[in-house]
């Protein structure tokens, strides 16, 4: 038995790298995992791994700069298993390195959407349950760049800086 027997747990950008690695750890722990990606082919095979594993899983393809795809992913998780015991917000995008004087605005803003607005949103939709519940844990994955300054990824910076601040 696992450390996560009878937990379910959600992992945003769970299509691969981190987030995968994330969602295959919990199931292997005995968690019901929750994997939130973009490209639907990509989550469904992860969740396709949970299920060797045994554990069950739920599938979202979500745009998680969408408020309303981000409100589905909550509601879709809490109508399959009733409850969020873990929620990863993992999803990130990143920019081409530019100076900050070349940056589009319309290039800043997804990021920011997509890095802080996200998970800041997940984290407002699932928060609810989890208080009537008295359980549950939030984990916010950032980067050493919100923490020190440099040239040519600004806004990529800046939304993990705020992420760092939002935990």
């Amino acid at each position: 038995m696992g450390r996560l027997e009878g937990r379910t747990a959600m992992v945003t950008g769970a299509s691969r790298g981190i987030g995968k690695a994330i969602a295959l750890a919990f199931a292997a722990e005995g968690a019901d995992v929750v994997a939130t990606a973009r490209t639907t082919n990509a989550v469904d095979a992860v969740i396709g791994q949970c299920r060797q594993m045994g554990r069950d899983g739920l599938a979202v393809t979500a745009d998680l700069s969408i408020e309303k795809d981000i409100q589905r992913v909550a509601d879709e998780a809490l109508r399959k298993f009733a409850r969020l015991d873990i929620v990863v917000n993992n999803a990130a995008i990143i920019h081409p390195h530019m100076n900050l004087v070349d940056f589009a605005a319309d290039l800043w803003r997804q990021v920011i959407e997509v890095n802080l607005i996200g998970p800041a949103l997940l984290t407002k939709a699932v928060l609810p349950e989890m208080i009537k519940n008295r359980s549950g844990k939030i984990i916010n994955i950032s980067s050493i760049g919100g923490r020190k300054g440099g040239k040519g990824r600004s806004a990529y910076r800046a939304a993990k800086a705020g992420l760092i601040s939002l935990t």
